[in-house]
């Protein structure tokens, strides 16, 4: 094990290994030798790629395209009523997300694809 002498006193040596960042006392009388690299094995494997802080879990955030195609294309929601319901409907996935411009982006795409897209007088985004 690579390790690197850190103090020396009272018959002791105080060692941090290399590889975990420990300390650890050894007798001034035990045999150490450098390491060549060839005749050991490493037995000291990170199992994170930064042990002191773990990591959060991954997760699978949840598409609006969906929910929103099916707002528009239900019809008598607001721009407003919308983004509300995608707020509730998907929270967490609407986190720092601009939810008008992707409300935007879908009736783009939508008209993009035929669809004709617009507003009655009281305002609410029709498509047919």
């Amino acid at each position: 094990m690579a390790a690197e002498l850190v103090s020396k006193a009272d018959g002791y040596l105080m060692l941090r290994s290399l590889a975990t960042d420990t300390r650890f006392t050894l007798p001034e009388a035990c045999p150490l030798k450098p390491a060549d690299g060839t005749g050991g094995e490493a037995r000291f494997r990170p199992t994170s790629p930064s042990p002191s802080e773990p990591q959060a879990p991954s997760r699978r955030e949840q598409p609006l395209a969906p929910i929103i195609d099916a707002m528009l294309l239900a019809g008598g929601h607001t721009m407003r009523g919308i983004v509300r319901e995608l707020q509730r409907k998907a929270g967490s996935a609407c986190h720092g997300r601009d939810l008008r411009a992707n409300v935007r982006a879908r009736l783009y795409w939508l008209r993009r694809r035929g669809r004709s897209a617009g507003c009655d007088s009281k305002g609410r985004i029709c498509v047919q």
